[in-house]
């Protein structure tokens, strides 16, 4: 059940340009095609070195048979919890955005699974989607978050620096057979 502090509302032109409704609020199982639809596009996005796209179509095997074949058991067992951010325009409801949030130990969590469609880019709902996640967090008595992102991707980069996220100075590499991928470290205190 969603309660009005699960739920943040922002508008923007729609993708046919008409002015639509977006709402961040938790995630039902009837958003589960609109999630899985914006995870696996955001993902293949993620890197563009077609040498290694085998590894991320299998990293995406993994995630779809696994985390996300059950949303509710996998981001919100306790401690955890997910989003949806939602674009309603002329009575239709359109998944655009996603975000979860694992518990990592009593006083931290980790931000995951943040995607949001291309076409709404730069509309706030990517933050819109963090300000529900990090209230929520501080609601359930986290005091700091972390995530990892693509070093590559200077637009995530300087989107969660803008959001009090600091660079921990250290990267995570996502497969060691073949080495590839270093995801770089950031954590923020709430």
């Amino acid at each position: 059940m969603t309660s009005p502090q699960d739920q943040a509302t922002v508008e923007g032109p729609s993708k046919t340009g008409a002015r639509s409704e977006v709402a961040v609020r938790q995630y039902r199982p009837e958003d589960h095609a609109g999630v899985t639809k914006i995870f696996v596009e955001g993902l293949m996005r993620f890197d563009d070195n077609e040498k290694f796209r085998y590894l991320w179509e299998e990293r995406l095997r993994i995630d779809l048979t696994h985390d996300f074949a059950d949303i509710e058991a996998s981001h919100m067992a306790p401690g955890g919890n997910f989003w949806v951010a939602t674009a309603t325009s002329e009575g239709k409801s359109t998944v655009v955005g996603i975000i979860g949030l694992q518990r990592r130990s009593e006083t931290m969590a980790e931000v995951r699974r943040i995607f949001v469609d291309p076409s709404c880019h730069r509309m706030g709902i990517g933050r819109k989607l963090m300000q529900q996640l990090e209230q929520w967090a501080k609601e359930n008595g986290y005091e700091s978050l972390c995530l990892t992102t693509n070093p590559k991707s200077e637009q995530a980069v300087g989107f969660y620096k803008s959001l009090g996220y600091e660079s921990r100075g250290e990267t995570e590499l996502q497969w060691e057979t073949p080495r590839y991928f270093e995801a770089l470290k950031f954590a923020k205190q709430l």
